[in-house]
């Protein structure tokens, strides 16, 4: 029995995390994780810079992403060692890129005519390499913070830019049949990012589960910073019931979830086991 932990859902500077991949895989060996997984939003561009830099401290890197989705409820699907290279993959993550720039000017047209002064530039510094590419809401809402606008960031999401606000603007996403699918296609695991946000009710789980097992999904996070113990049991509880596996990270995003951190999953009362990645890495030895 090893005492090993794991963190498979971290986030860098490549989409809306504080650190940069190599600064990732640096912080997570210092929190003494043995395998970590890079899932930046929509984006593979920080997983090499990540594995080179985990190779050479000595922890066993993961190729990741985290894609959204959309179907009765906006769904994240997280995409675990794939092929990063994959051409298919990186053409349909530059099209949600795409639609992530045109979502960020649509915004900020929209704030700037309704008495808000809020420039592209202020916006992109937020996060080191920014750019409307790669940045979001969030950055945003750090800028309306900065100026006064808003007393604090969560507000601008509350008030003014999160779902059903006035200033809220939809963008391109995908099926959750069409994100397994590429995930798959490129050699990777399909899982379902934190399930908490979709529901917290077991009934609805256990469909929910039901449900991304029939669109191809090979598994759901059961470990996750917002889940509650309860949960979590749960979430062990129905997953091999439908056959799908379990995993999990922190969803750690350095200073922009100050509150979140790596390798702490469960309201802080618990960690990954190590046994979690092997029998990942079993399940994709056997062929699936």
């Amino acid at each position: 029995m090893t005492n090993k932990i794991v963190d498979l859902h971290l986030h860098s500077t490549a989409s809306d995390g504080t650190l940069t991949p190599k600064e990732l895989a640096d912080f997570a060996k210092e929190n003494g994780i043995a395998a970590a997984a890079i899932t930046d939003h929509d984006t593979v561009d920080g997983v090499e810079e990540f594995l080179e830099e985990c190779g050479k401290i000595g922890i066993e890197g993961v190729a990741g992403v985290e894609i959204s989705a959309e179907s009765d409820h906006q769904m994240h699907i997280l995409g675990l060692f794939i092929d990063y290279r994959n051409k298919q993959l990186v053409s349909m993550l530059e099209r949600l890129r795409k639609a992530r720039y045109e979502r960020n000017v649509k915004m900020l047209e929209l704030l700037n005519k309704n008495g808000f002064d809020i420039s592209e530039n202020e916006v992109i510094s937020q996060k080191e390499g920014g750019t409307l590419y790669n940045t979001g809401r969030v950055h945003i809402a750090q800028v309306m913070a900065q100026k006064g606008y808003v007393p604090r960031a969560s507000f601008a999401f509350k008030d003014y830019i999160g779902n059903g606000k006035p200033f809220y603007v939809s963008r391109f996403k995908l099926s959750p049949q069409m994100c397994a699918g590429m995930i798959q296609y490129a050699g990777g695991l399909a899982i379902l990012a934190h399930p908490f946000a979709i529901t917290h009710k077991k009934k609805v789980l256990d469909e929910l589960l039901e449900q991304i097992k029939e669109w191809g999904f090979d598994g759901t996070e059961a470990y996750h910073s917002s889940h509650s113990i309860t949960f979590f049991e749960r979430s062990m509880e129905l997953a091999p019931k439908h056959h799908l596996l379990v995993t999990g990270g922190s969803d750690f995003h350095g200073d922009n979830k100050p509150k979140v951190k790596i390798g702490v999953v469960n309201k802080g009362a618990m960690t990954v086991p190590y046994s979690v990645y092997e029998r990942l890495i079993e399940y994709r030895q056997r062929g699936y």
